[in-house]
């Protein structure tokens, strides 16, 4: 099978042509991978896949992740259902409604995830768009003197499930938390990727509060401004595939009485950040 690598016209990304995601040779995995770290977020359009054969596409990027919650809406454990769709005013799925700041998945772990994949099931007419920043360009756009500084400090960074907004967090030691350098190293390239964001990351070491808040804001402005983001508006069938260790994703705002059904299958790492 061939396939074609067109980079976007944006911060980041390429568009993946002439795949049939269904079916994924040796030589295909291959260059998804090689594109995966060059581009670090992935784009597929008109894919029709089975749960089975999304988490086959995950697989060519590492071992797939158990979901936190079997949802209705697929019935497998390493698929998550990102769904308003309810029963009996239960959301079947996770991440249920409107916006969602920008966030690193599973930063507040020892081992945060190296990646995803989320297919496009059923969307709303407008709005659900999904951001993504460059972390890798944010770093090296940062002048010399800040790089020597976050080189090395590390940060706490914090998560409450279903949490999509700063607003209302409980205390710290209440919530599943975790340290890492906010400069980490992609092992295959060598590269620093700035680790830090607004939804997740609590404090940083050995700064007192308003320093650490400071310098959290000034890293944030830099990985979210305009110039260093792209924004996905989806349509059924289309795939991303991103790089949680080099990318930090948000979601904009849609309407509550439109269907959106997402599938998502999540993409192990080995190791956890290392500076």
């Amino acid at each position: 099978m061939s396939l074609t690598v067109k980079p976007l016209d944006a911060p980041l990304g390429a568009q993946i042509l002439g795949l049939d995601a269904r079916a994924i040779d040796a030589q295909s995995a291959a260059a998804l991978r090689e594109a995966f770290l060059k581009h670090h977020l992935l784009v597929l359009r008109d894919q029709s896949l089975t749960d089975a054969q999304l988490v086959a596409l995950g697989e060519c990027f590492g071992s797939i992740a158990k979901s936190r919650m079997v949802s209705p809406l697929s019935g497998r454990d390493d698929i998550m259902v990102i769904s308003n769709i309810r029963e009996d005013g239960k959301p079947l799925g996770q991440l249920p409604d409107g916006e969602m700041a920008f966030h690193i998945d599973q930063i507040y772990r020892d081992v945060p995830c190296k990646g995803a994949a989320l297919h496009a099931v059923e969307i709303p007419d407008a709005g659900g768009d999904t951001m993504f920043s460059n972390n890798v360009a944010a770093y090296e756009s940062l002048p010399q003197a800040t790089r020597a500084r976050i080189d090395a400090l590390r940060a706490t960074h914090s998560f409450q499930y279903g949490e999509t907004l700063r607003e209302n967090r409980s205390q710290l030691e209440d919530r599943p938390h975790a340290t890492h350098p906010i400069a980490r190293r992609i092992p295959e390239t060598g590269k620093r990727s700035l680790s830090v964001c607004r939804l997740m990351t609590d404090r940083i070491e050995g700064l007192d509060d308003a320093e650490s808040r400071a310098l959290i804001d000034e890293l944030c402005d830099v990985l979210e401004n305009p110039k260093n983001v792209y924004s996905h508006s989806w349509k059924v069938g289309d795939i991303l595939i991103w790089d949680n260790r080099c990318t930090s994703h948000a979601r904009t705002d849609f309407p509550s009485t439109q269907r959106r059904l997402m599938k998502r299958v999540t993409i192990k790492d080995e190791i956890g950040p290392q500076p």
